[in-house]
């Protein structure tokens, strides 16, 4: 079975670190681009709950996958 690059913690870590940078650097260059809403909610709460659904994902893939390198 052919493991993907993106399983290693080490790889997770630093794309996690890079959606927290890009996320705070946004909010630090272009605010601008937060102003405003979709469907009623706020962009920056959007961006926000977003990103907190992508680490929680990343979360449940990473247990997922170290439940079936238990399992073998």
């Amino acid at each position: 079975m052919m493991k993907s690059c993106i399983l290693r913690p080490g790889s997770l870590a630093v794309l996690i670190l890079l959606c927290c940078l890009g996320y705070f650097l946004l909010i630090a260059c272009a605010p601008a681009l937060l102003v405003g809403s979709v469907a009623g909610w706020p962009r920056s709460i959007l961006l926000a709950l977003l990103l907190f659904a992508l680490f929680l994902a990343i979360t449940v893939w990473q247990v997922g996958a170290s439940d079936r390198k238990q399992s073998e």
